[in-house]
């Protein structure tokens, strides 16, 4: 009987972390991977405030002012800044392999948009 308890209160308790998780967990994104000879091209917080009931959305858009010397990107990394609710990111153009990036954001309704970009390449 008692191993049969535990079971079910050791089974319980994953579910509640799961959910836990699943609720407050930030949206990290990684595309590409960051090498040990690669440039720090950009460090920008993207950030919209929310609006009660609606779904925000904010365009990230990454260029590099001298298209002969630019540098290729090898890897974007987006930290979700928001304990709950964060919001979604879309590399929707360019990224690694290319000299430039777009990423969307999309919150969820009634949320706003907190993320850290960071861009790396050589």
């Amino acid at each position: 009987m008692a191993k049969t308890i535990n079971t079910v209160t050791l089974l319980g308790l994953f579910i509640c972390c799961a959910l836990v998780t699943s609720v407050y967990g930030g949206n990290d994104y990684l595309w590409g991977e960051i090498g040990p000879n690669d440039y720090h091209l950009a460090k920008d917080t993207v950030s919209k405030a929310f609006f009660v009931g609606l779904v925000q959305t904010k365009k990230y858009v990454f260029k590099q002012k001298n298209d002969l010397n630019a540098l290729t990107i090898t890897a974007i990394k987006v930290t979700d800044k928001k304990k709950s609710n964060g919001a979604t990111a879309v590399l929707t153009s360019g990224g690694p392999g290319s000299k430039g990036a777009t990423i969307v954001f999309t919150s969820e309704r009634g949320s706003g948009i907190k993320d850290l970009v960071e861009i790396w390449g050589r």
